[in-house]
């Protein structure tokens, strides 16, 4: 990395090519797994200041906002990385990197990264599928909280013992089996009961993927990363 920057034409700053240095120590100092969960957060962020922009406010609402009537169905994944609004992608940032960080190097970056996406885009689905039953949550939907969810639910079957504490009660800590059965029991109620505050369907599937992937989702994965390496095996 460092030989690459010193390649940067003369007209590169020399300050910005001294930072640039700088900051690919630190970074490379950092373990795959946190890389990976700040990598992800960078995209969140970036996604966050495309909304800030006006003029983009039409491409954003048709390729970062999922509706169920448009008929576009990768907005299911681009959706899981698009927050409007500064609370919901601090609260999810926040929750990304504090969760996400032991998971994923417990996983690894690739499994993670896998278990992420796919969580967001599963939480979308249910969120999309089951939406119908009730005409009056069929609304345009974004947010990452269904993946952090199924973060979540992964870092209590990782981590059973572990506690947490509320942003506004920082002195209670709260045991994460507790803190992540309330969690669902709320959304859950608010999923049946149809309240609109927040994406209730989306938060309880991806909450129950994560512990559903945890309990059967990770011997799959082994599975298929042998057959991945037998496979290149055999065709060298």
């Amino acid at each position: 990395m460092v030989r690459r920057i010193a390649r940067l034409p003369d007209w590169v700053p020399y300050e910005l090519k001294r930072t640039a240095v700088a900051f690919s120590g630190t970074w490379y100092q950092l373990s795959r797994g946190e890389r990976c969960v700040y990598t992800i957060a960078a995209v969140n962020a970036v996604v966050f200041g495309m909304w800030q922009i006006p003029q983009l406010l039409p491409f954003m609402t048709r390729s970062f906002l999922h509706n169920p009537s448009s008929g576009l169905s990768y907005t299911m994944l681009t959706s899981s990385f698009s927050h409007s609004e500064l609370w919901h992608f601090a609260f999810n940032s926040i929750a990304l990197v504090s969760f996400g960080i032991p998971v994923a190097n417990a996983m690894g970056a690739e499994q993670f990264t896998a278990f992420y996406l796919s969580a967001g885009v599963l939480s979308s689905l249910a969120s999309h599928l089951l939406a119908p039953l009730r005409p009056a949550l069929i609304l345009p939907s974004l947010g990452a909280s269904g993946a952090v969810y199924g973060v979540l639910g992964a870092t209590m079957m990782m981590f059973p013992n572990s506690h947490v504490a509320l942003i506004f009660l920082p002195f209670i800590p709260i045991s994460i089996s507790h803190a992540f059965t309330a969690l669902l029991a709320y959304d859950f109620a608010g999923a049946v009961l149809g309240w609109k505050t927040f994406g209730h369907i989306a938060h309880l599937s991806g909450g129950l993927y994560g512990v559903g992937y945890l309990k059967y989702g990770t011997d799959y994965w082994k599975s298929l990363v042998n057959k991945v390496i037998s496979y290149r095996q055999s065709t060298k």
